[in-house]
């Protein structure tokens, strides 16, 4: 018979949004999500958005076609796409709510649903929706309220992000900002980066598949107290599935049609376990994704694994499959090590130089490409085409703020390379657009952190050659504002005369920033702070540390001087220049 209490329905983010207003239940924490889950969801979407075939707009292909091979060939299978079609949704998981008066409280999904919220917000904006856009539905109801209230001491949601065209503008330093509001200034910054550069018909297709293409369950309980229940028996039981188990099990099913099943299945469970160990956690999964990446040449969702065994299973089967487990991915295992060989050496030197600033980089699908550089090239080659590698990824970086679009021509590349050609820049060209891009981004303020960070670490490690130092890399370091967020009254000078937009503006360029070797120095006076860097052994802050005045004209000077000390130190080829 129907459950009178709780009733389920899987339905798009859209109708979700849709069914009414929404407010957290008492027993819900704050909005919490880091940078790091911001983005990991919002990629994840972005590369599902891709696989669909639903973005309009593919990055142009300009490597030449017909560049003869230079090595010999490594045996990858061919990749075929029309194998992976599937229906064109993606599920994100189940929103727990309950009717209370006007609205619904919501028990599970908070963090997920205000993320929505805020790239909506976003969305909105960037494409400058008129009142009649759809988008606005998800945001407000006829009658103009807001569909999702936080109830925060200081209206962030509201006044930051929901009204209209908020999310364009810089946001203002505000004595009631609690960290709930800051991780929300944080996931409009998260997103406005991953949007830079679309055109206004790719932001209305991903706004229509986020809408109606992203699924999720939605359970309304009408007994608060059974809600409450379910709020604890969602967040306090059972593990996650993790990749690495994903993929040993299928790994181990795929000796049992073998005459000897039981011997197979022990030696791949051993290498297995052997790696498992050798790597750690992380690295393990790292490990994984690389191989993937080589294996399938695909932006990866978080449904990677499964994907992963699935392309094993077609591809390697029987004893096929028992070798590719027990020697292809030992091979692959050698080359991942190689690349991490000098991670705790305190000075990177030659080719680990190269592969420490590679390491800086958030999208890590470069890491697939340099461990078959590695398998397959020789001795005497492999250190300049790491090198080119090294540039060329931090270019696509800068210019192309899509993880997507660079797994998509990093996937194109790879493929080449194993047919056995490198081509003369690593298969990439940079048409004089795309260079101009780049410029363009480095002399713009940055303002999404991991990305802020990752820019201001490969610098400070080009500054130094081919003897890059450990601290670039260190997670005890930071990238300091010279300049400082909250400059409270000590700042004066350097504030005299500028507005607000400009001050922040100021703050986010690379001329206002360094790494430092520990967490930053606060909020003095510059010539406190000038004492204190100093005395650091790093290269940037030592060079800050001459400056006598800090000036916004220091600060425009000295962004121009890192933005060609870059430029040149990444010496691109550009086409059409």
């Amino acid at each position: 018979m129907p459950n009178p209490v709780i009733r389920s329905q899987t339905v798009s983010i859209g109708d979700l949004l849709r069914l009414g207003s929404f407010q957290p239940a008492r027993v819900q924490r704050d909005y919490c999500w880091t940078e790091h889950q911001q983005a990991a969801l919002l990629e994840d979407l972005v590369a599902t958005f891709g696989e669909f075939g639903l973005d309009p707009e593919v990055e142009a292909d300009d490597a030449t076609a017909n560049e003869p091979a230079t090595d010999a060939p490594f045996e990858v299978s061919d990749y075929d796409r029309d194998l992976e079609l599937t229906a064109p949704y993606t599920f994100v998981g189940t929103v727990v709510l309950h009717p209370a008066g006007e609205r619904f409280d919501i028990y599970d999904g908070l963090q997920r649903l205000t993320t929505f919220t805020v790239i909506f917000a976003v969305l909105r904006d960037l494409m400058q929706a008129e009142k009649t856009h759809p988008v606005h539905s998800l945001l407000a109801n006829e009658s103009g309220i807001w569909r999702l209230n936080l109830q925060m001491k200081h209206n962030t949601l509201e006044a930051d992000i929901l009204a209209h065209g908020r999310t364009a503008k810089r946001h203002r330093p505000h004595p009631l900002l609690t960290d709930a509001s800051e991780r929300l200034r944080e996931c409009v910054a998260v997103a406005r980066g991953m949007f830079s550069g679309w055109s206004q018909q790719r932001l209305a297709s991903f706004t229509a598949f986020l809408s109606e293409a992203v699924l999720v369950t939605v359970t309304r309980i009408s007994d608060r107290r059974i809600a409450a229940k379910a709020f604890v028996s969602i967040n306090s039981g059972g593990l996650p599935l993790k990749p690495e188990e994903i993929v040993k099990g299928q790994l181990i099913d795929l000796s049992s049609t073998m005459p000897n099943a039981d011997d197979a299945a022990r030696t791949i469970l051993f290498a297995w376990n052997s790696m498992q160990e050798e790597l750690g956690k992380q690295r393990f999964d790292d490990f994984l994704r690389s191989v993937d990446f080589i294996e399938r040449r695909m932006a990866q969702s978080t449904d990677y694994a499964i994907q992963l065994m699935e392309h094993i299973r077609r591809r390697y089967p029987g004893q096929q499959g028992y070798r590719w487990a027990t020697e292809t991915l030992i091979h692959y295992l050698a080359a991942f090590k190689w690349i991490y060989e000098s991670v705790d050496h305190e000075w990177a030197v030659g080719v680990h130089a190269s592969l420490r600033r590679l390491q800086l980089l958030k999208w890590d699908q470069w890491r697939a490409y340099a461990m078959l550089l590695w398998m397959k090239s020789r001795p005497a080659d492999i250190n300049k085409r790491i090198d080119i590698l090294d540039r060329v990824c931090f270019a696509l970086t800068v210019s192309t703020p899509d993880p997507r679009r660079c797994a998509e021509m990093i996937g194109k590349r790879v493929e080449r390379f194993a047919k056995g050609t490198f081509g003369k820049q690593g298969g990439f060209t940079f048409s004089a657009g795309q260079y101009d891009r780049l410029v363009r981004h480095l002399n713009s303020p940055i303002t999404e952190g991991g990305r802020r960070s990752t820019i201001m670490r490969w610098i400070e490690a080009s500054a130094h050659g081919d003897r890059v130092p450990r601290y670039v890399i260190d997670t005890r370091s930071s990238v300091e504002h010279v300049y400082p967020r909250n400059p409270q009254d000590h700042w004066l000078a350097f504030e005299n005369g500028l507005e607000v937009n400009q001050l922040a503006t100021l703050r986010e360029m690379i001329g206002n920033l360094c790494v430092l070797p520990q967490d930053e120095l606060g909020n003095g006076p510059f010539e406190d702070k000038r004492k204190a860097y100093a005395r650091f052994k790093t290269k940037f802050a030592n060079d800050v540390a001459k400056t006598k005045f800090w000036t916004p004209d220091a600060v425009r000077y000295r962004t121009k001087r890192l933005t060609d000390q870059t430029l040149a130190f990444l010496a691109l080829d550009v086409t059409g220049s």
